[in-house]
């Protein structure tokens, strides 16, 4: 539940953000959510019971639902469209660094001092960044010029027939994403008998390798295309859920994990390389505010469906329907997302 209301304030926020951002600019969107982001980590420090929880866990979606998309455009715009495969492997790896240093941080500092202690730290960080952020970085919308093309081109992107793919496939893979990360840990407790120990070195494993693969996969992307990564990506991905059910042990599992790792480690950042390549820089904020709404709404969708489909229907089924709904989301990536003959600057 608390993995759905993030997903779906993170969805409600993301396309006016980004909107917004092709108004009044980048920086600013992206201080505003580290801002909100400082302000709510400290007030799940002082959490006293799961309403408020709830309630901190939905400000969290949204303030991710600002700074996420938007800073995604900006570093899109500060590297030509030959480097964006590499700079978006880059930008989207160090969201896995964070991953895999974050809960072991978390439980020192909470070990060491107290449950509140992470979200404190977590505040500073928030803090400290937007700190940097107004005063290290500058602006890459620049407006007055970008209002004067915008009048030329009214459309969203010259290639809407990749955009709604590249839509859909981004509400496929968090839909599966979602369908399938809240129920594998208790899945793999109660059916395989791993410890949270264990199952914790599965996750990390995961993250570990989705990590290693990003920037190398998108710095091939350069070179050789996005559409081919993205399909591979999410192909290998929907395969391994699916062999999630033959695991047998730690190590099988761990093993594919793993791969799922690599799977979704070649198509993220690639499919927003694409994304933000098929937009132009005026309107980039917009494409990507839709892009990252569709993924959001698959967020909240995926761990409503898994929870209820793990319940009702058998403790197989959640890894099942997310294999189906993934080799259905590789069909329509297929036919409708193509690499344009060059990027839009």
């Amino acid at each position: 539940m608390i993995m759905a209301l993030f997903g779906a304030t993170r969805a409600l926020v993301s396309y006016p953000g980004g909107r917004y951002a092709d108004k009044v600019g980048r920086k600013k969107l992206i201080s505003l959510g580290l801002v909100i982001y400082t302000v709510d980590m400290f007030l799940f420090g002082i959490a006293t019971n799961l309403y408020q929880l709830f309630l901190f866990r939905a400000i969290q979606g949204a303030a991710s639902g600002i700074v996420w998309p938007v800073a995604t455009v900006m570093a899109a715009d500060i590297v030509k469209p030959k480097d964006r495969g590499k700079a978006m492997g880059l930008f989207s790896m160090m969201w896995d660094l964070g991953m895999i240093m974050g809960p072991v941080i978390g439980g020192v500092l909470a070990d060491m001092f107290s449950m509140s202690t992470p979200f404190y730290f977590t505040s500073l960080l928030a803090f400290a960044s937007c700190v940097l952020i107004i005063l290290r970085v500058k602006e890459t919308a620049h407006r007055k010029k970008d209002q004067e093309i915008v009048v030329k081109r009214k459309e969203l992107t010259p290639y809407f027939k990749t955009f709604i793919g590249l839509c859909f496939a981004g509400f496929g893979t968090s839909f599966a994403m979602g369908l399938v990360q809240p129920v594998l840990s208790v899945y793999a407790n109660e059916v395989m008998g791993l410890s949270k120990a264990l199952i914790g070195t599965v996750f990390g494993v995961m993250a570990f390798f989705r990590f290693v693969t990003k920037p190398i996969a998108g710095e091939i992307s350069d070179n050789i295309g996005k559409r081919i990564f993205i399909l591979t990506g999410r192909t290998i991905n929907s395969v391994f859920t699916f062999m999630i059910i033959f695991a047998k042990d730690f190590l099988a599992l761990t093993f594919t994990m793993a791969l799922r790792g690599v799977g979704t480690g070649m198509g993220m950042p690639t499919a927003n390389a694409l994304t933000t390549s098929i937009a132009y820089k005026e309107n980039r904020g917009k494409v990507m505010g839709w892009y990252s709404t569709a993924r959001n709404i698959g967020l909240f969708a995926g761990p409503i469906l898994g929870g209820w489909a793990y319940d009702n229907m058998g403790k197989t089924e959640p890894f099942i329907l997310c294999g189906i709904i993934g080799m259905i989301t590789v069909g329509v990536i297929f036919f409708t997302v193509f690499d344009p003959k060059e990027g839009l600057e």
